[in-house]
């Protein structure tokens, strides 16, 4: 019996991981003579991870304080549309950043106090906040990509240290920073305990609203990040960006929840969660398999591994809400 209580929690917390080895180990074996291991690609898997990356930690300092903020799915296109036409207006890298930096704490605070003070579901008013992003974001681009011209500012995407690209370094370590917060801060303590049990939270002398408040300008703030780097990767602003990355931040978020802290959206499962996003991505991409079989194998392997985690000790994982 005891084995069998060690081997229950072995795999709700592990299966994930786990099975993101296994298949990537399946996914070398079938590929031949290509190494989807190697440096180059792996490093080529960090860039590409960082938008995502960006957007599923933001929405897990939300969904951690027990709200949700989808609101990225519009503002993304409308920060990275403003960044690009900046931009090509003739300002700078940092004062480009700076100014959607800006616009995505204002749009976090704009939810947060709707949210807390007029007592709005975060779901819905975040819905209401991408659809207005949607629109002024045409408003803006008139429904085509604006190309980013500007050399320098593309040119950042290719700055690399040690071989890693930049990019893939700021997502590595903003996810460590976070793990640091939400673990070892009493702010990131008031923030687990607000989400898991909100009244005894209040009961605990925890500002729950000061709290909540903090997580969406966190997310807002990292958005906007992704804002940045989208146009940079791409060289432009597409259309409608954000929608792209709606689902799978979802997901990253939800794979992480099944792994290391069961139940619970947590910064490591995040992580690990936006890595096996883009690896199967990635990879389907190198091996020449048919574009729409990706989703259908990050869905399969999304359900094999939420099975895996919870078949030896059914009902007892609470999966979290939107």
């Amino acid at each position: 019996m005891a084995d069998n209580a060690k081997l229950n929690q072995f795999l709700q917390k592990y299966a994930m991981p786990i099975v993101l080895v296994a298949l990537v180990i399946i996914l070398q074996a079938a590929s031949g003579n290509k190494n989807l291991l190697s440096f180059e690609n792996l490093r080529t898997v960090m860039l590409q991870a960082s938008v995502l990356g960006f957007i599923s930690l933001g929405l897990s300092f939300v969904m951690i304080a027990g709200e949700t903020d989808i609101s990225f799915a519009g503002t993304l296109g409308l920060m990275s549309s403003v960044f690009t036409i900046l931009i090509m207006r003739g300002w700078k890298f940092f004062p480009a950043l700076a100014a959607i930096i800006i616009i995505g704490a204002a749009i976090g605070a704009a939810i947060a106090l709707l949210v807390n003070y007029a007592g709005f579901s975060g779901f819905i008013i975040s819905i209401g906040f991408m659809f207005m992003g949607l629109g002024i974001e045409r408003s803006f681009n008139e429904g085509v990509t604006i190309w980013l011209k500007e050399q320098s500012v593309q040119d950042i995407g290719r700055l690399a240290f040690g071989g890693i690209y930049v990019f893939g370094w700021v997502f590595v370590l903003l996810y460590i920073a976070a793990y640091v917060v939400i673990q070892r801060t009493k702010f990131g303590f008031d923030l687990r305990i607000i989400g898991e049990n909100a009244a005894a939270g209040v009961e605990a002398g925890v500002n729950k609203t000061m709290r909540k408040t903090a997580s969406f300008i966190i997310a807002g703030l990292l958005f906007a990040l992704g804002g940045m780097a989208e146009p940079i990767r791409y060289g432009g602003s597409i259309v409608g960006a954000g929608q792209g990355y709606l689902l799978p931040a979802l997901a990253a978020c939800y794979l992480g929840s099944t792994m290391f802290s069961p139940g619970c959206v947590n910064i490591a499962g995040t992580f690990v969660g936006t890595v096996f996003m883009i690896l199967i991505s990635n990879f389907m991409q190198l091996l020449s398999i048919v574009y729409y079989y990706t989703p259908l194998v990050q869905g399969i392997v999304l359900i094999i591994a939420v099975g895996i985690s919870v078949i030896k000790n059914k009902g007892e994982i609470q999966q979290v809400k939107v």
